[in-house]
This record gives C-alpha cells, sequence and structure tokens, in this order.
C-alpha cells in the first residue's frame, strides 16, 4: 500500500510524484497511455545518418524567463536552451494583402506596424486597449471571484469582438487571437467565454514572452528523464476506471482494467475532460461533473515542417507566418542550430482542423505546404521532412494546447476546478492560477498537490 498514488504520468504527474518521493513518501504513478510525457512528446526526424540526430516537439516546445519552476527542472536535468530563431520580419497575410514588417502583434504590439490600412490597425488597437483595461481588473487567482465575474462569464469571446471592433482585420486579429494563443484552447471566438479569455491573457500574458526560448533536443526528453527516479513504481499502460472511498476509511482504492492499488491519497493529473471516464465512489459534486463535461479540450494539430536549410533567413524573414490563410495562422521556425535544419512548426487548429481532417494524408500535407508558400515563397513546398500531431486524435489527451471554458461554466463550475474529493486532489495546467496551458502551469499544479497531499498525510 503506498502513501499515495497519482493518475497520470505527464509533467504535473510526474513532478507532484518527483516532489512526493523526496518528501519521504511512497508513491505509485499509474499512466493509461504506454509512455510518459501527456502533451510533452518528441520524435526524431527519419534523416540519413550523416546528419545530427533531429528532434521536434510534437507537444509544447516553448518556454519564457518568467518559467522559473520549469527553468529550474530544466537546469536539474541539464538541458540546454537556445533563443527562438525569431530575428528577420514578420510576414502577415490578410486577405488579397500580403506585407513583411519589423514586428509582432501576438496580444500586444511590438516594434512595427503592418502596413495594413490605418483605419484598420488604429481599430485593432483602439479595442486591445480596452480589452486590456478589462484584463488588468482581475485579480490574481482563477476569475470566477472577480464581482462582475457572472456578467463576464455570460458572454463568448465573439460576442465582446463584435460590441468593439469596426473593421475585418481587426476581428479578425481577435479571432486570431483566440486561436493561436489559445487562452489555454485553442477555441473558436464564439466557443468560449469573455471571462476565460480576459483571465487567459491575466495569468499567461504573451507580453511577457513564453516562447522566448527552445530546448536543444526537444521539451519531450524531460518526461523520460523524470520517470527514472520512479522505477517500478511507474506502471504504463494501464487505464484507471473508478477510485473508491470506503466510508470511514483513511484510504483509497484505485482500479484498473488489470488491477488495484490501495493508498492514503491520490493525485489525479489528467485533463478535466479525460477524468470524466473514472468511477468515483462516493460521486463527484454535480459542480464537479459539469466541469469535466464541459471544459472541452483545444482543437489542434501540430505539423512540423523540415527543411534541409533554414532558407527563409536568405530572404530576410524570420519564420514567423502570421495571417487568415485558408488552414495555417500561425507557423513560427523551431530549428534547432545544432542540426542545421531548418523546421517550421505549423499549427491549424479551430474550425480550420476540423474541415482539414477530413481530407486524406496528400491534401492535408498539400494544403498546408501551400499555406507556408504563400507566407514564404515557393520553397516551401519542398520539404525533407512533413509530420503530423493530431491531438484530439490521442485516446488519453483529446486535443491541445489544453482545455477551456465555454460561458457560464467559470461561474457555474470555477470552485470545482481545485477543490479536493475527499483524499482526491487535482493537477494539471488546467487548474493553474499562473500560467495555465504551459510547462509552467503543470509544473506549478504538480507542486501544489503534492504540497496539499503532503499536508493531509502528516
Amino acid at each position: 500500500m503506498n502513501d499515495v498514488v497519482v493518475v497520470g504520468a505527464g509533467l504535473a504527474g510526474l513532478v507532484a510524484a518527483r516532489q512526493l518521493r523526496r518528501s519521504g513518501l511512497s508513491v505509485g504513478v499509474i499512466e493509461a497511455a504506454p509512455s510518459v510525457g501527456g502533451r510533452m512528446v518528441r520524435t526524431r526526424l527519419p534523416l540519413e545518418e550523416a546528419r545530427t540526430p533531429a528532434w521536434v516537439d510534437l507537444g509544447g516546445q516553448w518556454v519564457g524567463p518568467t518559467h522559473s519552476r520549469f527553468l529550474a527542472l530544466l537546469e536539474a536535468h541539464g538541458l540546454r536552451r537556445f533563443p527562438s530563431p525569431h530575428g528577420g520580419e514578420t510576414v502577415l497575410c490578410f486577405g488579397s494583402h500580403r506585407c513583411t514588417f519589423s514586428g509582432f502583434f501576438q496580444g500586444f504590439p511590438e516594434g512595427q506596424p503592418p502596413s495594413v490600412p490605418s483605419h484598420d490597425w488604429d481599430d485593432a488597437m483602439a479595442a486591445l486597449k480596452q480589452f486590456q483595461a478589462l484584463v488588468a481588473s482581475l485579480p490574481e487567482g482563477h476569475p470566477h471571484h472577480h464581482p462582475h465575474a457572472a456578467a463576464l462569464d455570460r458572454l463568448s469571446f465573439q460576442d465582446w469582438i463584435d460590441a468593439h471592433t469596426h473593421t475585418p482585420f481587426a476581428a479578425w486579429y481577435f479571432a486570431y487571437f483566440c486561436r493561436a494563443v489559445g487562452f489555454l484552447g485553442p477555441a473558436e471566438p464564439d466557443q468560449v467565454s469573455l471571462l476565460h479569455v480576459a483571465w487567459g491573457q491575466r495569468t499567461a500574458s504573451q507580453g511577457d514572452h513564453p516562447e522566448e526560448d527552445l530546448i536543444h533536443g526537444g521539451a519531450g526528453q524531460l518526461p523520460a528523464l523524470l520517470a527514472r527516479e520512479l522505477g517500478d513504481a511507474l506502471v504504463l499502460g494501464e487505464p484507471v476506471t473508478a477510485i473508491q472511498q470506503p466510508e470511514g476509511e483513511a484510504a483509497v482504492e484505485v482500479i484498473t482494467d488489470r488491477s488495484s492499488h490501495r493508498c492514503r491519497a491520490v493525485i489525479v493529473a489528467m485533463p478535466p475532460a479525460r477524468v470524466g471516464s473514472i468511477r468515483f465512489t462516493p460521486a463527484l459534486p454535480a459542480d464537479r461533473i459539469a466541469l469535466q463535461e464541459g471544459m472541452a479540450m483545444g482543437n489542434c494539430t501540430k505539423v512540423l515542417i523540415a527543411y534541409g536549410r533554414p532558407w527563409w533567413r536568405e530572404s530576410g524573414l524570420s519564420g514567423i507566418g502570421i495571417g487568415d490563410r485558408p488552414w495555417v495562422e500561425l507557423c513560427a521556425d523551431s530549428s534547432d542550430p545544432e542540426t542545421g535544419l531548418g523546421v517550421l512548426a505549423a499549427f491549424v487548429v479551430g474550425r480550420r482542423r476540423q474541415r482539414w481532417a477530413a481530407l486524406g494524408a496528400e491534401q492535408r500535407r498539400a494544403a498546408v505546404l501551400e499555406d507556408l508558400a504563400a507566407y514564404f515563397g515557393p520553397m516551401a513546398l519542398e520539404p525533407l521532412e512533413y509530420v503530423e500531431k493530431n491531438w484530439p486524435e490521442e485516446p488519453f489527451v483529446g486535443g491541445a494546447f489544453a482545455a477551456w471554458m465555454p460561458p457560464g461554466l467559470w461561474t457555474r463550475s470555477g470552485e470545482a476546478l481545485l477543490r479536493p474529493h475527499g483524499r482526491v486532489f487535482w493537477a494539471g495546467t488546467e487548474v493553474a492560477e499562473r500560467w495555465p496551458g504551459f510547462f509552467e502551469g503543470a509544473v506549478d499544479s504538480g507542486e501544489r498537490a503534492a504540497d496539499a497531499v503532503a499536508a493531509l498525510l502528516g
């Protein structure tokens, strides 16, 4: 009988287990998938042997300067970072217009503005000023305690866009922001609560440069390094089907499709929507069930496209493409300088992804490459490798980057996000109060859950 069982071996679960073991408690970790990492996974590009091994992250990949907990983990395991290779000009495609500019405007304007008509840009920036004022009004922590939370939560982000923008460019800018940044999602602006979007910007602002660095060899190598410390305490390929807390006992039983594990406390480190597959005794309260049923995972496919060299830099381009293209609204240079390759990370999200996913494999590939060619030129059409990661099709994850709240859910069920269920505690990047949806949020949630369990068990 372990002191604690952790359900889920993503970053949050591994961090929680590591901390509890180091505090002297016995811990078991049960993971439904055949490997650790959850949304933190890498793959090696199948290139000729003469090349330096080239890894790409199929899930999360970036780290920012304020991600102190995650940075400490990287340092402890000797993982080296390098600056995101974003020097050069950004490309914007909007309608039939294409321009390059020395700036960026994902959630905040930086550097030179794009050469769109001045009334379009002024409209977007005027609305952004109002959005930033709303964001600044939110308190620390989860947003449902805001005095106007109910009113904000009744509205979708699309309702706000319709009321505060007057040009197609400005309306697209905020819709793109919702899909590309995602505020945990990504989601379409008519799907997600205005309160949730404002909270996402409050707690994980693009102004803090969360995509400042990348990791040599990929972020996805970290979970296996964390798992080594667990040894045979880690069980893989065994989905948990039930968690039972017998009345009057200071014990919990975690039941899988093959075995049973008794313990004194449990940490469930899973996306909320995936917790619905577990049967709880006693039953979860109504607000927790509503949370799990309503907090949908982001609709996102990540595509990695590798070339023999980062040829876009020869034209003075940064490798960042932003625009209302049919499929790819955002792509970024993700090239590890130690490989010599050029790698673009592209994202197909929201309803675009639903339409794109219905295409055949060759059609999907051609569609992504055509959009990249519109951003950077015809050389984009001839990659060495093309890799897709369709996160909504992952059975124990169900989407990426993370999960989002539709209108009304924060005020109905926000209290259930962190509230323990007896001896069951919750972890995962979605429950973090700072940097939710990022590695830092996952680490923070794992550490906080471990602290809460340690306090319970004395």
